[in-house]
Protein backbone atom coordinates (compact mmCIF):
# COMPACT_ATOMS: atom_id res chain seq x y z
CA UNK A 1 0.00 0.00 0.00
CA UNK A 2 1.38 3.33 -1.16
CA UNK A 3 1.44 6.17 1.96
CA UNK A 4 2.78 9.11 2.26
CA UNK A 5 3.21 10.03 5.49
CA UNK A 6 1.94 14.13 5.54
CA UNK A 7 4.71 16.10 7.79
CA UNK A 8 4.59 19.62 8.42
CA UNK A 9 7.26 20.27 9.74
CA UNK A 10 10.18 20.93 8.50
CA UNK A 11 9.10 20.10 4.85
CA UNK A 12 7.35 23.15 3.88
CA UNK A 13 10.38 25.69 3.05
CA UNK A 14 11.30 23.02 0.17
CA UNK A 15 8.07 20.93 -0.22
CA UNK A 16 9.77 17.87 -0.57
CA UNK A 17 8.84 14.77 1.23
CA UNK A 18 10.18 11.06 1.40
CA UNK A 19 7.23 9.49 -0.41
CA UNK A 20 7.12 5.77 -1.90
CA UNK A 21 8.49 6.32 -5.34
CA UNK A 22 6.22 5.18 -8.12
CA UNK A 23 8.38 4.34 -11.92
CA UNK A 24 10.26 6.29 -14.00
CA UNK A 25 8.86 9.26 -15.57
CA UNK A 26 5.95 9.05 -18.65
CA UNK A 27 4.97 5.56 -17.23
CA UNK A 28 3.25 3.46 -13.77
CA UNK A 29 5.81 1.18 -12.22
CA UNK A 30 4.26 -1.52 -10.89
CA UNK A 31 3.51 -5.62 -11.13
CA UNK A 32 3.98 -7.39 -14.12
CA UNK A 33 0.57 -8.86 -13.88
CA UNK A 34 -2.53 -7.57 -14.57
CA UNK A 35 -5.25 -7.74 -11.57
CA UNK A 36 -7.77 -7.90 -14.48
CA UNK A 37 -6.48 -10.29 -16.76
CA UNK A 38 -5.53 -13.81 -14.83
CA UNK A 39 -2.48 -16.08 -15.93
CA UNK A 40 -4.16 -19.17 -16.54
CA UNK A 41 -8.21 -20.62 -16.68
CA UNK A 42 -8.52 -23.32 -14.28
CA UNK A 43 -11.46 -25.06 -14.51
CA UNK A 44 -14.94 -23.59 -16.62
CA UNK A 45 -18.30 -24.75 -14.61
CA UNK A 46 -20.91 -26.73 -16.21
CA UNK A 47 -23.61 -24.90 -17.83
CA UNK A 48 -25.79 -22.56 -15.64
CA UNK A 49 -23.49 -23.00 -12.76
CA UNK A 50 -20.95 -21.04 -11.15
CA UNK A 51 -17.86 -22.17 -9.54
CA UNK A 52 -16.56 -20.85 -6.17
CA UNK A 53 -14.31 -20.85 -2.80
CA UNK A 54 -11.38 -22.59 -4.21
CA UNK A 55 -8.19 -24.24 -2.05
CA UNK A 56 -5.44 -25.90 -3.05
CA UNK A 57 -2.47 -27.51 -1.50
CA UNK A 58 0.96 -28.19 -3.08
CA UNK A 59 1.40 -32.33 -2.26
CA UNK A 60 4.64 -33.94 -1.29
CA UNK A 61 5.69 -34.61 -4.98
CA UNK A 62 5.17 -31.36 -6.37
CA UNK A 63 1.65 -32.07 -8.03
CA UNK A 64 -1.04 -29.56 -6.96
CA UNK A 65 -4.55 -30.45 -5.89
CA UNK A 66 -7.69 -27.84 -5.64
CA UNK A 67 -11.04 -27.94 -4.79
CA UNK A 68 -13.96 -25.53 -5.31
CA UNK A 69 -17.65 -25.81 -5.03
CA UNK A 70 -20.16 -25.55 -7.86
CA UNK A 71 -23.47 -24.71 -7.88
CA UNK A 72 -25.83 -22.23 -9.80
CA UNK A 73 -25.15 -18.92 -7.40
CA UNK A 74 -22.82 -17.63 -4.25
CA UNK A 75 -25.26 -19.79 -2.18
CA UNK A 76 -27.84 -22.56 -2.68
CA UNK A 77 -28.99 -26.00 -2.09
CA UNK A 78 -26.96 -27.66 -5.36
CA UNK A 79 -23.65 -26.54 -4.18
CA UNK A 80 -21.50 -29.73 -4.57
CA UNK A 81 -17.38 -29.86 -3.96
CA UNK A 82 -14.93 -30.54 -7.08
CA UNK A 83 -11.58 -31.74 -6.95
CA UNK A 84 -9.20 -31.47 -9.50
CA UNK A 85 -5.17 -31.44 -10.17
CA UNK A 86 -2.06 -30.19 -11.71
CA UNK A 87 1.49 -31.80 -12.54
CA UNK A 88 3.09 -28.87 -13.95
CA UNK A 89 3.06 -26.31 -11.63
CA UNK A 90 -0.46 -24.74 -11.86
CA UNK A 91 -0.44 -24.15 -15.88
CA UNK A 92 -2.67 -26.94 -17.00
CA UNK A 93 -5.17 -29.02 -14.86
CA UNK A 94 -7.66 -31.87 -15.10
CA UNK A 95 -10.79 -31.91 -15.65
CA UNK A 96 -12.69 -31.62 -12.79
CA UNK A 97 -14.33 -34.42 -10.83
CA UNK A 98 -17.14 -34.35 -7.98
CA UNK A 99 -15.83 -35.08 -4.57
CA UNK A 100 -18.83 -34.77 -2.84
CA UNK A 101 -22.79 -33.87 -3.61
CA UNK A 102 -24.98 -34.04 -0.80
CA UNK A 103 -28.77 -33.39 -0.32
CA UNK A 104 -27.61 -29.67 1.05
CA UNK A 105 -25.63 -26.76 -0.37
CA UNK A 106 -22.05 -28.18 0.25
CA UNK A 107 -19.16 -25.30 0.73
CA UNK A 108 -16.28 -23.65 1.55
CA UNK A 109 -14.05 -26.99 0.42
CA UNK A 110 -10.81 -27.02 2.12
CA UNK A 111 -8.03 -29.67 0.92
CA UNK A 112 -4.86 -30.69 2.99
CA UNK A 113 -2.20 -33.19 3.15
CA UNK A 114 -0.42 -34.72 5.83
CA UNK A 115 2.72 -35.95 6.30
CA UNK A 116 1.55 -39.20 6.17
CA UNK A 117 0.19 -38.45 2.60
CA UNK A 118 -3.40 -38.50 3.46
CA UNK A 119 -5.49 -36.06 2.12
CA UNK A 120 -8.13 -34.32 4.07
CA UNK A 121 -11.33 -32.57 2.71
CA UNK A 122 -13.12 -30.07 5.18
CA UNK A 123 -16.24 -28.45 4.13
CA UNK A 124 -19.55 -27.32 5.76
CA UNK A 125 -23.13 -27.42 5.04
CA UNK A 126 -26.06 -25.11 5.33
CA UNK A 127 -30.03 -26.46 4.20
CA UNK A 128 -31.47 -24.08 1.95
CA UNK A 129 -34.56 -25.82 1.78
CA UNK A 130 -36.23 -24.46 5.35
CA UNK A 131 -36.64 -21.30 6.19
CA UNK A 132 -34.52 -19.43 7.77
CA UNK A 133 -31.54 -21.85 6.14
CA UNK A 134 -29.95 -24.10 8.59
CA UNK A 135 -25.98 -24.96 8.77
CA UNK A 136 -26.11 -28.41 9.12
CA UNK A 137 -22.01 -28.39 10.52
CA UNK A 138 -18.73 -29.03 9.37
CA UNK A 139 -17.57 -32.15 7.67
CA UNK A 140 -13.82 -34.43 7.54
CA UNK A 141 -13.59 -36.69 4.47
CA UNK A 142 -10.39 -38.74 4.14
CA UNK A 143 -8.25 -40.39 1.35
CA UNK A 144 -5.75 -42.30 1.61
CA UNK A 145 -5.19 -43.17 -2.33
CA UNK A 146 -4.69 -39.39 -3.84
CA UNK A 147 -8.37 -38.63 -3.67
CA UNK A 148 -9.13 -41.42 -6.29
CA UNK A 149 -11.38 -42.69 -3.31
CA UNK A 150 -12.77 -41.17 -0.04
CA UNK A 151 -14.13 -42.23 3.55
CA UNK A 152 -17.92 -41.11 4.40
CA UNK A 153 -17.29 -37.66 6.02
CA UNK A 154 -17.23 -37.37 10.02
CA UNK A 155 -18.83 -34.36 11.80
CA UNK A 156 -16.55 -31.87 13.42
CA UNK A 157 -18.11 -31.86 17.26
CA UNK A 158 -18.58 -28.26 18.73
CA UNK A 159 -19.65 -26.45 21.14
CA UNK A 160 -21.11 -24.26 18.47
CA UNK A 161 -24.05 -25.93 17.91
CA UNK A 162 -27.71 -26.71 19.50
CA UNK A 163 -31.01 -25.43 19.89
CA UNK A 164 -32.04 -21.58 20.69
CA UNK A 165 -34.66 -19.78 21.20
CA UNK A 166 -33.17 -16.74 19.75
CA UNK A 167 -34.41 -15.47 16.22
CA UNK A 168 -31.43 -14.04 14.55
CA UNK A 169 -30.03 -15.23 11.12
CA UNK A 170 -29.97 -18.61 12.19
CA UNK A 171 -32.70 -20.06 15.15
CA UNK A 172 -29.98 -22.27 16.42
CA UNK A 173 -26.02 -22.71 17.71
CA UNK A 174 -24.22 -23.59 14.39
CA UNK A 175 -20.68 -23.27 12.60
CA UNK A 176 -18.63 -23.01 9.51
CA UNK A 177 -15.27 -23.36 8.27
CA UNK A 178 -13.19 -21.16 6.43
CA UNK A 179 -9.79 -22.64 6.85
CA UNK A 180 -7.37 -25.43 6.40
CA UNK A 181 -6.78 -28.20 8.39
CA UNK A 182 -3.51 -28.11 9.97
CA UNK A 183 -1.10 -30.74 10.90
CA UNK A 184 1.34 -29.98 13.97
CA UNK A 185 4.52 -30.92 14.93
CA UNK A 186 3.87 -34.37 16.40
CA UNK A 187 0.79 -35.07 14.45
CA UNK A 188 -1.97 -33.64 16.09
CA UNK A 189 -4.71 -31.93 13.63
CA UNK A 190 -6.55 -28.77 14.29
CA UNK A 191 -9.43 -27.32 12.21
CA UNK A 192 -10.77 -24.13 13.00
CA UNK A 193 -14.02 -23.31 13.26
CA UNK A 194 -16.58 -19.82 13.69
CA UNK A 195 -20.41 -19.67 14.26
CA UNK A 196 -22.73 -19.61 17.18
CA UNK A 197 -23.09 -20.92 20.51
CA UNK A 198 -27.16 -21.46 21.25
CA UNK A 199 -28.55 -17.84 23.20
CA UNK A 200 -25.45 -15.69 21.95
CA UNK A 201 -25.58 -14.27 18.38
CA UNK A 202 -22.22 -13.12 18.58
CA UNK A 203 -19.92 -15.22 16.48
CA UNK A 204 -16.53 -17.30 17.52
CA UNK A 205 -13.55 -18.50 16.85
CA UNK A 206 -12.68 -22.05 17.67
CA UNK A 207 -10.28 -25.12 16.98
CA UNK A 208 -10.93 -28.29 17.67
CA UNK A 209 -8.46 -31.27 17.80
CA UNK A 210 -8.32 -35.28 16.42
CA UNK A 211 -5.35 -37.57 17.70
CA UNK A 212 -6.32 -39.71 14.77
CA UNK A 213 -5.64 -38.71 11.62
CA UNK A 214 -8.58 -36.64 10.85
CA UNK A 215 -11.02 -39.65 11.71
CA UNK A 216 -13.15 -38.35 14.36
CA UNK A 217 -13.15 -34.76 15.89
CA UNK A 218 -14.86 -34.35 19.85
CA UNK A 219 -15.82 -30.96 21.32
CA UNK A 220 -13.86 -32.23 24.23
CA UNK A 221 -11.02 -31.18 22.99
CA UNK A 222 -12.39 -27.60 21.78
CA UNK A 223 -10.43 -24.92 22.16
CA UNK A 224 -11.96 -21.07 22.36
CA UNK A 225 -9.63 -18.62 20.06
CA UNK A 226 -11.77 -15.64 20.48
CA UNK A 227 -15.24 -14.56 22.00
CA UNK A 228 -16.87 -11.15 22.70
CA UNK A 229 -20.19 -9.33 22.71
CA UNK A 230 -20.27 -7.03 19.68
CA UNK A 231 -18.21 -8.72 17.46
CA UNK A 232 -18.40 -11.17 15.13
CA UNK A 233 -15.22 -13.32 15.01
CA UNK A 234 -15.02 -14.89 11.43
CA UNK A 235 -13.27 -16.94 9.32
CA UNK A 236 -10.32 -18.13 11.01
CA UNK A 237 -7.72 -19.10 9.28
CA UNK A 238 -4.30 -21.01 10.69
CA UNK A 239 -0.95 -20.69 10.20
CA UNK A 240 1.62 -23.25 11.97
CA UNK A 241 5.23 -21.38 11.94
CA UNK A 242 8.50 -22.84 12.91
CA UNK A 243 8.51 -24.31 16.80
CA UNK A 244 4.97 -25.16 16.55
CA UNK A 245 3.85 -21.57 17.26
CA UNK A 246 0.29 -21.07 15.92
CA UNK A 247 -0.97 -18.10 14.53
CA UNK A 248 -5.03 -17.45 13.88
CA UNK A 249 -6.20 -14.70 11.55
CA UNK A 250 -9.62 -13.40 12.27
CA UNK A 251 -11.98 -11.73 9.59
CA UNK A 252 -14.32 -8.90 11.79
CA UNK A 253 -17.91 -8.80 11.72
CA UNK A 254 -19.53 -5.95 13.58
CA UNK A 255 -23.79 -5.46 14.05
CA UNK A 256 -23.48 -3.02 11.60
CA UNK A 257 -21.95 -5.53 8.92
CA UNK A 258 -19.83 -8.20 8.15
CA UNK A 259 -18.61 -6.61 5.34
CA UNK A 260 -17.48 -3.89 6.37
CA UNK A 261 -14.04 -2.11 6.51
CA UNK A 262 -13.30 -3.01 9.80
CA UNK A 263 -9.24 -4.51 10.77
CA UNK A 264 -8.65 -8.06 11.30
CA UNK A 265 -7.34 -9.50 14.61
CA UNK A 266 -5.15 -12.45 15.39
CA UNK A 267 -4.27 -14.69 18.02
CA UNK A 268 -1.35 -16.76 19.28
CA UNK A 269 -1.10 -20.36 20.68
CA UNK A 270 2.32 -21.70 21.73
CA UNK A 271 1.00 -24.71 22.84
CA UNK A 272 -0.34 -26.54 20.16
CA UNK A 273 -3.70 -24.87 19.63
CA UNK A 274 -5.00 -25.16 23.55
CA UNK A 275 -4.79 -21.98 24.54
CA UNK A 276 -4.90 -18.43 22.39
CA UNK A 277 -3.60 -14.99 23.34
CA UNK A 278 -6.01 -12.36 23.45
CA UNK A 279 -6.92 -10.89 20.01
CA UNK A 280 -5.09 -8.10 18.76
CA UNK A 281 -5.97 -5.73 16.02
CA UNK A 282 -3.89 -5.49 12.56
CA UNK A 283 -3.65 -3.15 10.03
CA UNK A 284 -5.05 -5.84 7.28
CA UNK A 285 -9.03 -5.42 6.53
CA UNK A 286 -9.19 -9.05 5.66
CA UNK A 287 -11.87 -11.65 4.38
CA UNK A 288 -11.94 -15.36 3.09
CA UNK A 289 -8.40 -15.25 3.47
CA UNK A 290 -5.90 -18.38 3.15
CA UNK A 291 -1.96 -18.51 3.85
CA UNK A 292 1.18 -20.44 2.30
CA UNK A 293 4.58 -20.40 4.40
CA UNK A 294 6.95 -20.48 1.53
CA UNK A 295 10.24 -22.00 1.79
CA UNK A 296 12.42 -19.07 3.03
CA UNK A 297 9.87 -19.08 5.96
CA UNK A 298 7.69 -16.04 5.07
CA UNK A 299 4.25 -15.91 4.46
CA UNK A 300 1.76 -15.26 1.83
CA UNK A 301 -1.45 -14.28 2.76
CA UNK A 302 -4.13 -13.46 -0.04
CA UNK A 303 -7.48 -12.20 1.24
CA UNK A 304 -10.13 -10.57 -0.35
CA UNK A 305 -10.02 -6.79 0.64
CA UNK A 306 -12.58 -5.32 2.70
CA UNK A 307 -11.11 -1.76 2.78
CA UNK A 308 -11.66 0.05 -0.20
CA UNK A 309 -7.86 1.01 -1.07
CA UNK A 310 -7.41 -0.69 -4.11
CA UNK A 311 -11.31 -1.05 -5.41
CA UNK A 312 -14.53 -1.15 -4.18
CA UNK A 313 -14.87 -4.10 -4.80
CA UNK A 314 -13.31 -7.42 -2.86
CA UNK A 315 -10.49 -7.70 -4.81
CA UNK A 316 -8.08 -10.59 -4.04
CA UNK A 317 -4.54 -8.82 -2.07
CA UNK A 318 -1.83 -10.87 -1.84
CA UNK A 319 0.44 -9.65 1.29
CA UNK A 320 3.89 -11.02 1.75
CA UNK A 321 4.33 -11.15 5.77
CA UNK A 322 8.20 -11.36 6.26
CA UNK A 323 8.91 -11.86 9.91
CA UNK A 324 5.60 -14.44 11.03
CA UNK A 325 6.22 -14.82 14.05
CA UNK A 326 5.74 -10.85 15.40
CA UNK A 327 2.22 -9.11 14.86
CA UNK A 328 1.14 -9.07 10.99
CA UNK A 329 1.64 -5.82 10.39
CA UNK A 330 3.04 -3.09 7.78
CA UNK A 331 3.07 -5.80 5.62
CA UNK A 332 3.99 -4.88 1.73
CA UNK A 333 1.16 -5.92 -0.43
CA UNK A 334 -0.35 -5.30 -3.80
CA UNK A 335 -3.86 -5.97 -5.50
CA UNK A 336 -3.47 -9.56 -7.22
CA UNK A 337 -6.94 -10.05 -8.66
CA UNK A 338 -10.17 -8.17 -9.47
CA UNK A 339 -12.78 -10.01 -11.82
CA UNK A 340 -14.69 -6.66 -11.57
CA UNK A 341 -17.69 -7.86 -9.90
CA UNK A 342 -18.74 -8.06 -6.15
CA UNK A 343 -19.14 -11.99 -5.94
CA UNK A 344 -15.36 -12.43 -5.53
CA UNK A 345 -12.36 -13.05 -3.65
CA UNK A 346 -12.46 -16.38 -1.26
CA UNK A 347 -8.95 -17.07 -2.69
CA UNK A 348 -6.03 -19.91 -2.41
CA UNK A 349 -2.35 -19.75 -2.97
CA UNK A 350 0.32 -22.47 -3.45
CA UNK A 351 4.09 -21.54 -3.78
CA UNK A 352 4.99 -23.54 -7.67
CA UNK A 353 8.58 -22.95 -6.96
CA UNK A 354 10.69 -21.11 -4.68
CA UNK A 355 9.40 -17.27 -4.46
CA UNK A 356 6.68 -17.77 -7.15
CA UNK A 357 3.19 -18.68 -6.16
CA UNK A 358 0.19 -19.07 -8.04
CA UNK A 359 -3.06 -17.23 -6.70
CA UNK A 360 -6.37 -18.89 -7.24
CA UNK A 361 -10.06 -16.99 -7.53
CA UNK A 362 -12.84 -17.06 -9.46
CA UNK A 363 -14.69 -15.35 -12.01
CA UNK A 364 -18.31 -15.04 -10.89
CA UNK A 365 -19.44 -13.45 -14.71
CA UNK A 366 -17.22 -15.61 -16.90
CA UNK A 367 -18.18 -18.92 -14.40
CA UNK A 368 -14.85 -20.23 -14.08
CA UNK A 369 -11.60 -20.76 -11.89
CA UNK A 370 -8.73 -18.30 -12.44
CA UNK A 371 -5.25 -17.97 -11.84
CA UNK A 372 -2.76 -15.70 -11.19
CA UNK A 373 1.13 -16.06 -10.85
CA UNK A 374 3.39 -13.94 -8.80
CA UNK A 375 6.52 -13.02 -7.85
CA UNK A 376 6.88 -12.59 -4.57
CA UNK A 377 9.82 -10.20 -5.26
CA UNK A 378 7.54 -7.85 -6.67
CA UNK A 379 5.57 -7.60 -3.30
CA UNK A 380 8.00 -5.30 -1.81
CA UNK A 381 8.15 -2.41 0.95
CA UNK A 382 7.91 1.59 -0.65
CA UNK A 383 10.91 2.91 -1.57
CA UNK A 384 11.67 6.35 -0.23
CA UNK A 385 10.94 9.24 -3.33
CA UNK A 386 12.88 11.63 -1.73
CA UNK A 387 11.66 14.37 -5.21
CA UNK A 388 8.36 13.94 -4.76
CA UNK A 389 6.70 17.40 -2.95
CA UNK A 390 4.35 17.21 -0.05
CA UNK A 391 1.58 19.05 -2.22
CA UNK A 392 -0.94 18.55 1.05
CA UNK A 393 2.15 20.75 3.31
CA UNK A 394 1.98 23.46 0.63
CA UNK A 395 -1.53 23.98 0.60
CA UNK A 396 -1.67 23.69 4.53
CA UNK A 397 0.65 26.46 5.01
CA UNK A 398 -0.91 28.51 1.91
CA UNK A 399 1.38 27.70 -0.19
CA UNK A 400 -0.70 26.07 -2.76
CA UNK A 401 -4.38 26.77 -3.39
CA UNK A 402 -6.70 23.90 -4.61
CA UNK A 403 -9.43 24.80 -7.32
CA UNK A 404 -11.78 21.60 -8.43
CA UNK A 405 -15.25 20.74 -8.90
CA UNK A 406 -14.49 17.68 -7.46
CA UNK A 407 -16.13 18.43 -4.02
CA UNK A 408 -18.18 15.31 -2.75
CA UNK A 409 -17.64 14.62 0.81
CA UNK A 410 -19.12 11.33 2.69
CA UNK A 411 -20.45 9.92 5.67
CA UNK A 412 -17.98 7.58 6.70
CA UNK A 413 -15.51 8.27 4.91
CA UNK A 414 -13.04 10.84 5.72
CA UNK A 415 -10.80 10.21 3.06
CA UNK A 416 -12.61 11.51 0.44
CA UNK A 417 -12.58 14.84 -0.08
CA UNK A 418 -10.72 17.97 -2.16
CA UNK A 419 -7.58 17.43 -0.08
CA UNK A 420 -7.87 13.08 -0.70
CA UNK A 421 -5.93 13.58 -3.84
CA UNK A 422 -3.39 15.06 -2.04
CA UNK A 423 -3.19 12.74 0.80
CA UNK A 424 -0.08 10.22 -0.38
CA UNK A 425 -3.09 7.45 -0.67
CA UNK A 426 -3.45 5.84 -4.37
CA UNK A 427 -6.77 4.12 -2.69
CA UNK A 428 -10.46 4.08 -4.12
CA UNK A 429 -12.02 5.83 -0.71
CA UNK A 430 -8.62 8.39 -0.16
CA UNK A 431 -9.05 10.53 -3.13
CA UNK A 432 -11.28 13.79 -4.61
CA UNK A 433 -14.86 12.71 -5.89
CA UNK A 434 -17.57 14.59 -8.22
CA UNK A 435 -20.83 13.56 -7.46
CA UNK A 436 -21.53 13.30 -11.33
CA UNK A 437 -19.31 11.71 -14.28
CA UNK A 438 -16.62 13.62 -15.84
CA UNK A 439 -16.18 16.54 -17.01
CA UNK A 440 -13.83 17.60 -13.60
CA UNK A 441 -11.23 19.13 -12.86
CA UNK A 442 -8.56 19.57 -10.11
CA UNK A 443 -5.82 22.55 -10.38
CA UNK A 444 -3.40 23.09 -7.53
CA UNK A 445 -1.84 26.20 -7.88
CA UNK A 446 1.50 27.73 -6.46
CA UNK A 447 1.86 30.54 -4.49
CA UNK A 448 5.32 31.31 -6.34
CA UNK A 449 6.61 29.82 -9.16
CA UNK A 450 8.76 26.59 -8.77
CA UNK A 451 11.03 24.09 -10.64
CA UNK A 452 9.27 20.95 -11.39
CA UNK A 453 10.31 17.74 -13.50
CA UNK A 454 7.07 15.27 -13.62
CA UNK A 455 3.59 15.26 -12.53
CA UNK A 456 2.14 12.23 -11.52
CA UNK A 457 -1.57 10.86 -11.49
CA UNK A 458 -3.92 7.86 -10.12
CA UNK A 459 -7.60 7.67 -11.67
CA UNK A 460 -10.12 5.99 -10.05
CA UNK A 461 -9.10 2.41 -9.16
CA UNK A 462 -10.52 -0.08 -10.56
CA UNK A 463 -12.70 1.53 -13.25
CA UNK A 464 -11.85 2.89 -16.42
CA UNK A 465 -11.38 6.51 -16.83
CA UNK A 466 -8.95 8.64 -19.06
CA UNK A 467 -7.75 12.20 -18.43
CA UNK A 468 -4.93 14.87 -19.46
CA UNK A 469 -2.43 16.31 -17.03
CA UNK A 470 -1.47 20.34 -17.89
CA UNK A 471 0.82 22.82 -16.27
CA UNK A 472 1.21 26.18 -16.60
CA UNK A 473 3.48 28.65 -16.22
CA UNK A 474 3.88 32.23 -16.81
CA UNK A 475 -0.20 32.13 -17.61
CA UNK A 476 0.43 29.89 -20.70
CA UNK A 477 -0.85 26.05 -19.95
CA UNK A 478 0.56 23.34 -22.24
CA UNK A 479 -0.39 19.45 -22.08
CA UNK A 480 2.17 17.13 -20.59
CA UNK A 481 0.39 13.62 -20.55
CA UNK A 482 -2.68 11.94 -21.32
CA UNK A 483 -4.20 8.98 -20.20
CA UNK A 484 -6.55 6.94 -22.11
CA UNK A 485 -9.60 5.63 -21.05
CA UNK A 486 -8.80 2.06 -19.48
CA UNK A 487 -8.83 -0.25 -16.32
CA UNK A 488 -6.12 0.95 -13.75
CA UNK A 489 -5.29 -1.07 -10.39
CA UNK A 490 -2.83 -0.86 -8.10
CA UNK A 491 -1.14 2.26 -6.27
CA UNK A 492 1.08 3.37 -8.43
CA UNK A 493 0.49 6.87 -10.17
CA UNK A 494 1.66 7.44 -14.33
CA UNK A 495 4.14 10.02 -14.03
CA UNK A 496 4.96 12.45 -17.03
CA UNK A 497 7.48 14.30 -18.03
CA UNK A 498 7.12 18.28 -17.40
CA UNK A 499 10.58 19.90 -17.03
CA UNK A 500 10.74 23.38 -16.09
CA UNK A 501 9.07 26.18 -14.05
CA UNK A 502 5.40 26.23 -13.25
CA UNK A 503 3.11 27.89 -11.32
CA UNK A 504 0.29 25.66 -11.58
CA UNK A 505 -0.54 21.89 -12.13
CA UNK A 506 -3.81 20.25 -13.45
CA UNK A 507 -5.86 16.95 -14.01
CA UNK A 508 -9.11 17.04 -16.58
CA UNK A 509 -10.78 13.77 -16.24
CA UNK A 510 -12.88 13.79 -19.70
CA UNK A 511 -14.11 10.42 -19.42
CA UNK A 512 -15.32 8.06 -16.45
CA UNK A 513 -17.44 4.95 -15.37
CA UNK A 514 -19.81 6.08 -13.14
CA UNK A 515 -18.23 9.44 -11.02
CA UNK A 516 -15.25 11.07 -11.60
CA UNK A 517 -12.43 10.24 -9.35
CA UNK A 518 -9.10 11.48 -8.66
CA UNK A 519 -7.27 8.93 -6.42
CA UNK A 520 -4.01 10.96 -6.29
CA UNK A 521 -2.41 14.17 -7.51
CA UNK A 522 1.80 13.83 -7.37
CA UNK A 523 4.66 16.41 -8.30
CA UNK A 524 8.30 15.76 -8.76
CA UNK A 525 11.16 17.99 -8.31
CA UNK A 526 14.38 17.95 -10.10
CA UNK A 527 17.04 15.60 -8.19
CA UNK A 528 20.03 17.27 -6.93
Amino acid sequence: MRTVPIVLAGVVALGLLSAPASGADGVAAGPTWSPGTPDVVIAQAAQGKKLHFPNAERLADGSIVAVAREGAGHTGQDGRLLLLTSDDGGQAWSEPEVVYDSQYDDRDPMITQLASGRLLLSWFQIDYSVTPAEPMGTRVAHSDDGGETWSAPVVVESMLSGESDIVDTYELGWNGSHGQVKELPGGDLIIPLYGTVPDDKWQKATVVRSTDGGETWSAATESMVASATSTHYQEPVLTVLPGGVVHALLRIGTAASTMGAVHSQESWSRDGGRTWSAPAEIDLVTSSAHTEVLRDGSVFLAYGDLSGHFTDRRGTVGAVIRSPQSPWNGAARELVWDSGTGDQANPAVVEVRPGRVLVIGFDSAASRLVGTFVSVSEIRPDRPDPRRVDLAALVSSGAATVSTDLTHVQAGRPGVGVLGALDGVVGYWDAAWAPRAAPASYTVEFAESRRVSSVGVALKPGYASAATVSVRSGGAWRDVGTLDSAVRWGDDLTWFDAPGMADAVRVTITSSNGWAVLAELGVRAPGA
